[in-house]
């Protein structure tokens, strides 16, 4: 059989694997950190970084998660000490996520794991590229949010 699929020329494979291997040398850091929780939940940790005190379901839109992944995420990053859960002064029925002070700190130490990750693997491009590369992934990514939300 003479099949021409190329699974290094297809867009899904490539950016699956990409986010695959760097996933797994992030969890290892974690665990180098003393943090033995996915790395998915850093995901959760960079959305409250950006802003903090939201909605679990604002949180599972973000992160395109459902309730019971962000459920997980949230517990192990409560056991951590890293987020916490406090009750919404507008919606008493809600619960609001915000950082410790500890989770703020945190910050710092994934910001130093990202930076070695991008000199270990990355620095062989430049910067134009990454920009270029970055670009073209948010792109794609909100154009293809946006068709699946249209499409709900």
């Amino acid at each position: 059989m003479n099949n021409t699929f190329d699974p290094f020329n297809h867009f899904g494979f490539l950016t699956h694997r990409v986010a695959r291997l760097l996933d797994i040398r992030m969890q290892q850091r974690l665990k180098d950190l003393g943090y033995d929780f996915p790395s998915s939940c850093l995901g959760v940790l960079a959305n409250l970084w950006y802003e903090d005190g939201v909605t679990q379901s604002h949180l599972g839109y973000t992160l395109d998660k459902n309730k019971s992944s962000i459920n997980k995420m949230l517990e192990a990053l409560v056991s951590y000490e890293l987020i916490e859960k406090r009750e919404d002064p507008q919606d008493k029925r809600n619960k609001l996520i915000y950082l410790t002070e500890k989770g703020k700190l945190f910050q710092a130490s994934v910001e130093e794991s990202s930076k070695d990750l991008r000199s270990e693997f990355i620095n062989e491009y430049t910067e134009e590229e990454l920009t270029t590369t970055k670009k073209v992934l948010k792109n794609f990514y909100l154009n293809l949010k946006n068709k699946i939300s249209n499409d709900l």
